[in-house]
Order: structure tokens, then C-alpha cells, then sequence
């Protein structure tokens, strides 16, 4: 497995976030909320405008963006309209911020009929845009901000489809309410809109619920289990399993457990699945989210999205299946996740654009993933590493 760079990259990240928070509080409450939910104006200034994944993104930037589609599940209009908004940004070219404007209003209205699993991977996309190009409501219920913030505002009160029925129900209801890969892409797009929408109670409300997924029991926010052999305490289930968990000899610490049942139930050598990756393209992004709202989403239970990565590298090792970890699946992702904890995963750019998110590896650094305002008092602290029982 590639190795934690060690103790030097610890004292480095604690630097990162220190000196992340006197700076925000320097410019004072006023200004936090112009620095960006996923990455600011002022940090993307900072990038490269050459090289590959500066041409990657321009040319997704340059391309068309397809037909505006939020009930399908598969559109990338939402990434390609982040690419638009990120390249507008850096570059001052009004042509391209237009064009993502434009199809921001185009997304509007897109979304009926759909499954809350469509709205977990194509909203994120487009609030991070609207945030980036400063779209909000300015008296004028005709303009463009307005619309577009009246039209995300309001997923936080309508209904869409369980995404197993047709059943009608709210967003809450389906973010965060399993360990699985669309209730995290959920939990993501729930994390950016709250965020973009200033609504505390709301990243409250995600964060109590993305300690659950991340394995942390002392939160009331409750998660069902499809198959509890992946559950390293069944009768109370968690996304992640615990720090140092071990079933039959073998290790259970980091499996996203709802995820890893998609190829059956708990064995020492599972059976491949793709899903836990799937289940990462929303964890990461919403914890980065929370992070920069003050919540310490990266750290908590002993990193729990390190261990993740690790348990699927680990599981890579052991089935002898490159396929598990392959540097170029969700790279978008394993580039934020060696970004975040100072690992050397093997990452096969350009990112390029996701599911959820995209061309990180051109937004990102390690200081940009890991900027917050100062913890919130009230936030319990990470769980230090527990010794724990063989569950038979």
C-alpha cells in the first residue's frame, strides 16, 4: 500500500488548518460566506493555466454541455457545467460565465419525475456553479440569480420518488438514511445546497448524520443495513465499519459496508463490486463541504475516508484483483482522498469529470481540501482508535 507520508504531513495539515482559521477570522463573519462552499474564487486564482488537467478542463469548458437533464441519472450536464463555472472563474472571460449561466437556467425544471438517486449526482455540480458564480436571489425575481436560487431552494421542501418506488417522499428522507452509495451522493448534493444556502439548521442536520455514516454511534441519526454480515455491530449499524474492526481472522475496518454487500455477503475475499467507490464520489465531496463549514468531517472516527481507502486497497491486495483500486476508477475522488491524508494512492489523471463532482485534481491541493472556519464548539472531536472485539 502507498504509505502516510508520516508525522512531517501531520504537523503540516494542523499548520494548514490553523493557519486557514486565523486567516478566515482576520476577514471576519461578514466575509466567511464568500469563500467558496467547495473551492473559492480567490484560491482558483492561484491555479495553473497549463497543463493536463488545465486542457482537460478548458476543453469540457469549450464543449457543448449536452441537453440539461436532472432526472437522469447519468447526465453529465451538471459536471460540464461545473467545468464551464470553474474556467469562467479563473480565466475573467465573460462568454464562458455566461454559458454556464445559461445552463444552470436550462437545469431549471429538469428534475420532475425523478428518483432522489438522480438528485444526489447531478444537484452537487450545480450549486458548487451557482457558488462559484455568485448566483443568488437580488430583489428581482426575474433575474438569473433569482431563479436559480428560488429553484434550488426548493428541493429542500418538494417530493421526488423513493428510489425504490414511486413513492413520493422529501429530501431528508432519502440523504444520508443508509450506508450506501446513492444516500451519500444524497448527503452530498443535501451538504452543498445547505452551504450555498447559508441554512446552519440544515449542515447541522448533515453533519449529525454524516458522523453516523462515518462510524460514529454517538449520533442519534439512525442508517438501515442491507445485509448486516458487513455490520461490525448488526443491531446498530454505521456506513464505515469501526477503527480496528476484524471478523473471522480477517479485517472489517473501513468497509462501507451497504456498498460492499453489492457483491455479496461478508467474505475475506469479496466478491467485486464497484459500489464503494461510488458510495466515496459522495462521502468525500459532502465531507469536504462540511469541512469548510467548520465541521471536522476528515478526521473524524480515526479518518474514517482514509480507512475506507485503505480497506479497498487492502481488499486489492489480498483478491489479487487490481480492479478494486485502480487509480483511474473515481479518480476524481482518489486524488481529493491523497490530497486530504497525505497519501501516494496511484492516480491516473486527468480527472477529468465524475458522477458528483469533477477536474479536482486542477481545483484542489492539500490546502484547499482540508480549509475550514475553526471547529464549532459544540462538535464532538474525533474518536481516537478503540480496541476492539473479533466479531465471529
Amino acid at each position: 500500500m502507498m504509505k502516510n507520508r508520516g508525522s512531517a504531513w501531520g504537523r503540516l495539515r494542523y499548520a494548514i488548518l490553523i493557519g486557514s482559521s486565523i486567516a478566515l477570522l482576520l476577514q471576519g463573519e461578514a466575509q466567511s460566506a464568500s469563500r467558496g462552499i467547495w473551492i473559492s474564487p480567490e484560491e482558483l486564482q492561484k491555479r495553473p493555466t497549463s497543463g493536463s488537467a488545465w486542457s482537460s478542463l478548458m476543453e469540457a469548458a469549450q464543449a457543448s454541455p449536452g441537453t440539461a437533464a436532472v432526472a437522469n441519472q447519468d447526465s453529465k450536464h451538471d459536471t460540464a457545467t461545473l467545468a464551464m463555472a470553474l474556467a469562467a472563474v479563473r480565466t475573467g472571460r465573460s462568454d464562458l460565465r455566461q454559458k454556464a449561466v445559461n445552463a444552470l437556467l436550462d437545469a431549471i425544471g429538469t428534475e420532475e419525475g425523478a428518483r432522489w438517486l438522480a438528485i444526489g449526482r447531478n444537484l452537487g455540480a450545480y450549486v458548487i456553479a451557482a457558488d462559484l458564480l455568485d448566483m443568488h436571489a437580488d430583489g428581482n425575481p426575474s433575474s438569473p440569480g433569482s431563479r436559480i436560487e428560488a429553484w434550488l431552494a426548493r428541493f429542500f421542501t418538494r417530493t421526488l420518488r423513493h428510489n425504490n418506488s414511486d413513492r413520493q417522499i422529501h429530501f431528508r428522507d432519502s440523504a444520508w438514511s443508509s450506508g450506501s452509495n446513492a444516500s451519500a451522493q444524497e448527503g452530498f448534493a443535501y451538504s452543498a445546497l445547505a452551504a450555498y444556502l447559508n441554512r446552519r439548521d440544515e449542515l447541522d442536520w448533515s453533519w449529525t448524520a454524516f458522523r453516523r455514516y462515518a462510524g460514529d454511534r454517538s449520533s442519534p441519526h439512525k442508517v438501515s443495513a442491507n445485509d448486516t454480515s458487513w455490520q461490525y455491530i448488526p443491531s446498530d449499524p454505521v456506513g464505515i465499519q469501526d477503527p480496528g474492526a476484524m471478523k473471522n481472522g480477517c479485517r472489517l475496518d473501513g468497509a462501507i459496508a451497504n456498498d460492499m454487500s453489492r457483491g455479496g455477503s461478508f467474505s475475506c475475499k469479496p466478491g467485486f463490486t464497484q459500489y464503494p467507490w461510488v458510495g466515496l464520489e459522495g462521502a468525500v465531496p459532502a465531507a469536504i463541504i462540511l469541512q469548510r463549514a467548520g465541521y471536522p468531517a476528515l478526521d473524524i472516527v480515526s479518518e474514517a475516508l482514509k480507512r475506507a481507502a485503505d480497506y479497498l486497497w487492502h481488499v486489492r491486495e489480498v483478491t489479487s484483483n487490481p480492479s478494486w483500486f485502480d487509480g483511474e476508477r473515481s479518480n476524481e475522488i482518489v486524488w481529493l482522498i491523497n490530497m486530504a491524508y497525505g497519501l501516494d494512492y496511484p492516480f491516473k489523471g486527468p480527472a477529468g469529470n465524475g458522477r458528483t463532482v469533477g477536474w479536482t485534481d486542477w481545483s484542489h491541493d492539500a490546502e484547499s481540501v482540508r480549509a475550514g472556519l475553526p471547529p464549532k464548539e459544540d462538535v464532538p472531536p474525533p474518536l481516537a482508535p478503540r480496541d476492539l472485539r473479533i466479531v465471529p
